[in-house]
């Protein structure tokens, strides 16, 4: 008999895709965090850049949803750190913020919800950067 995956101990279940939250607004994050959850995502949350950082290299996540406006470093050269790196770059990512107009710097391919987004928004999105 083998041993059970530490992390998915069912090994008939498919494993639930693992989401970093990555906000410094609880609100927010409590809002989406519960949202991806009751959709059976597994949620991990930040609530700076470096925090972010160290979470995703001790667990890589399968997408990382952010907002740019961050306390501290924010969350653009946070993308930009994951983005530089071989190991992380490949990461989908999610922007979710209220600031202002799409940021050029994300280009087309990063989506950009506002904070205030549906839960069915939010899920589409994730969905979608999961599955490609």
């Amino acid at each position: 008999m083998q041993p059970q995956d530490a992390q998915n101990p069912n090994p008939e279940a498919p494993m639930q895709k693992h989401i970093l939250l990555v906000d410094s607004d609880a609100e927010s994050l409590s809002r989406m965090s519960q949202v991806l959850r009751q959709s059976n995502y597994q949620v991990s949350v930040a609530c700076s850049c470096d925090e972010s950082l160290n979470m995703v290299n001790d667990r890589k996540p399968d997408c990382i949803i952010f907002d740019v406006d961050l306390e501290g470093t924010s969350g653009t050269i946070m993308y930009s750190r994951l983005r530089r790196n071989s190991q992380t770059r490949d990461i989908p990512a999610i922007v979710c913020t209220n600031v202002g107009p799409r940021p050029v710097c994300f280009g087309t391919g990063v989506p950009v919800l506002n904070k205030n987004c549906s839960g069915d928004a939010l899920l589409g999105a994730v969905s979608a950067a999961v599955t490609c």
